[in-house]
């Protein structure tokens, strides 16, 4: 490759970047040993970077698989902090729908994790660590640990940078599942806050702890303290999700709530909303004024809720994605687009966790779960797109469009762990039968069957030929809390005897109109009712009748809302809160941590000036009641060294 200008680079880098994805239609590194560099890269041996070697591997192509820590899965040696997941491990008798209930296994694979590691409903985190590691010895995949990648080029070429600055390229593109990591909780930390990822049951011991944060991690903790704390006070900023209600996989699942009971019980323990959101995402950048404002109010509610109650202060307020050379800045995911491409650069796909952005909080793509599924479209169409290799689909007649419909609702995979077709259906394109003046051309109509597609980011989605998707969705009652209460809640009131708040088949057609089959408690649709009304309904959707369809709503469940501040009684003045910081001796002493010392401090620096702003918290308030007299209120949080 001959020698350009800087001006003619700048200009090269810049077309690539307007170039839409799979544009990079040959492969990069010529002068650069292109015979020596694979096919693709892949940074990261967690879930994501795991199925995506497995994918490529099955498929003949050459990678390298770079992985930062000394072994696979490294997240899960450290997470869930008490070491149990949320996601089931459960065996069925029907082979045909193991993976609905399999939530941990890859796809290209015979190891899972109930026949060769752990048989519990709710393995460990080292059990999902071990099955990785095991996946891969199976497999004969080659891994290249302690190769840390600091950044990825934005210039359109498959490069990544390594922390010692070796450059790293493959011919075509990088695959980047590089996972989680945890807020920035250093300015909470050096108020004496001890993060979600070191918090240990002894440091609760007789103590009143308050956890920031109401997901998954919050109560985790919670359950992990309430037998050993004289209480424990969860603090969120908006009311509890859970799982069971809201039907998302990521919230709060009911095995975590046994302080809740004891809440309801008397027993101490308290779950709480707090009337500020508690948005700690831009903690460790500069903060405006109103940013500063919710923080020091947050944190000050934390302190000071039932005269002082916190002992310990757990920061449990969830994770980020984690890019590397990348700077979110509280974004949950890295900017993308179609097929999950870097924004920066349209030959770098996200996989893993960041592909929940499209589906984040209906569906599942940010579990191995589900984005086992989007990572073998994505590498389908990778293919497709690089070699021309056709996206796999069935070319049927109408009968056998029909009878596949029925088939793929009752054994398909991805279509009940990816639901409500947010993300993931099945498509049926309607290829009319044409021919032209001399009789050429197709002599009847095709119908191509495409199974668990990506929805939205194929071609064929808005081409001219009828599509007709099919997917497992719930009811417009989705939000009933059906398994807490004998009557279902609708808006406030009761609507006893709804119907169809399951998973059930739905069948959309143009214009967004639906039609909708029957739930079945079994989840099978074998039954000669069940077959005979998705005939009808894909049937119908093939042949263009729409008169039976309708447009889909969703009915919201009612939640209460937390008083806005306006209305809000501050305990310093007594009146309705304007909306001022007040500068209690408390406030003043987190404003100086936060603002006199500066937002860009190294966690070093933070500890140091933190000496001086935790000998703040020792100071001295009129005791309630007034009457002139005091009390020294001593810190309630622990020393700095203890904690950072």
């Amino acid at each position: 490759m001959g020698t350009m200008t800087p001006l003619l680079s700048a200009l090269a880098a810049a077309l690539l970047l307007l170039i839409a994805p799979f544009a990079f239609a040959d492969d990069f590194g010529e002068g650069k040993a292109r015979g020596a560099l694979p096919e693709y890269l892949v940074v990261g041996a967690g879930g994501g970077g795991i199925q995506t070697a497995l994918l490529l591997r099955d498929r003949g192509h050459t990678f390298r698989l770079l992985e930062r820590a000394s072994s696979a899965g490294s997240f899960w040696t450290k997470f869930p902090r008490f070491d149990e997941l949320i996601s089931v491990n459960k065996r069925v008798r029907n082979e045909t729908q193991r993976l609905r209930y399999d939530w941990h296994s890859f796809l290209g694979t015979n190891v899972t994790m109930w026949d060769d590691v752990s048989r519990a409903y709710f393995p460990s985190g080292a059990d999902f660590h071990e099955y990785m590691n095991l996946v891969l010895e199976e497999a004969g995949i080659e891994v290249e640990y302690n190769m840390e990648v600091a950044s990825i080029a934005t210039d359109g070429t498959p490069c990544v940078t390594l922390t010692d600055g070796e450059e790293v390229c493959a011919r075509r593109r990088v695959f980047v599942g590089t996972g989680l990591e945890e807020k920035d909780s250093r300015y909470l930390q050096a108020m004496g806050g001890v993060p979600y990822s070191r918090v240990t049951r002894e440091m609760a011991e007789l103590k009143r702890v308050c956890v920031l944060g109401n997901g998954n991690a919050g109560f985790e903790v919670a359950k992990n303290f309430y037998d050993v704390s004289e209480s424990v006070f969860v603090i969120g900023r908006q009311n509890i999700r859970l799982s069971a209600v809201t039907k998302y996989t990521g919230d709060v699942r009911v095995k975590f709530l046994q302080t809740l009971e004891n809440f309801h019980g008397k027993l101490l323990d308290s779950v709480v909303g707090h009337d500020h959101e508690l948005d700690f995402s831009t903690i460790g950048h500069e903060l405006d004024p109103t940013q500063h404002k919710v923080l020091v109010d947050a944190v000050e509610a934390a302190f000071t809720v039932d005269v002082y109650k916190c002992e310990l202060l757990v920061i449990a307020t969830g994770f980020l994605s984690s890019v590397p050379g990348v700077e979110l800045r509280g974004e949950r995911f890295p900017p993308m687009t179609d097929w999950y491409a870097a924004e920066s650069n349209p030959n770098v796909h996200y996989v893993g966790w960041a592909m929940h952005k499209f589906d984040f909080r209906r569906g599942a793509g940010g579990f191995l779960s589900g984005y086992r599924y989007l990572v073998r479209n994505l590498i389908d169409r990778v293919r497709e797109a690089d070699e021309g290799v056709p996206y796999p689909y069935r070319n049927l007649t109408y009968d056998e469009a029909l009878n596949h419909a029925v088939a793929r609702f009752q054994t398909s995979d991805e279509l009940v762990i990816l639901q409500d077709g947010v993300i993931v259906r099945d498509a049926i394109v309607v290829k009319k039968a044409t021919t032209d003046d001399d009789g050429e051309g197709s002599g009847q109509t095709e119908y191509h069957y495409y199974e668990g597609v990506t929805y939205g980011f194929h071609d064929f989605f808005e081409g001219d030929d009828p599509v007709v998707y099919l997917y497992l969705g719930w009811g417009e009652d989705r939000d009933a809390a059906s398994v807490f209460d004998n009557v279902y809640l609708y808006a406030g009131e009761p609507r006893p005897q709804l119907r169809n708040t399951k998973l059930h088949p739905f069948v959309e057609v143009e214009g967004g109109l639906v039609r909708e089959g029957l739930e079945d408690i079994d989840m099978e649709w074998v039954l000669g009712r069940f077959a005979s009304a998705i005939k009808t309904m894909v049937g119908d959707a093939l042949n263009g009748d729409y008169s039976r369809f309708y447009p889909r709503k969703i009915i919201e469940y009612e939640r209460a809302e937390f008083p806005k501040p306006k209305d809000r009684v501050d305990p310093d003045v007594g009146e309705q809160y304007d909306g001022t910081i007040v500068l209690t001796p408390l406030r003043k002493a987190i404003t100086r941590s936060i603002l006199v010392n500066g937002t860009d401090e190294t966690l070093e620096e933070v500890r140091e000036h933190a000496v001086e702003t935790l000998q703040f918290l020792k100071f001295v308030e009129p005791r309630p009641g007034g009457g002139g007299e005091e009390k020294v209120v001593e810190s309630c949080v622990p020393q700095p060294e203890t904690v950072l």
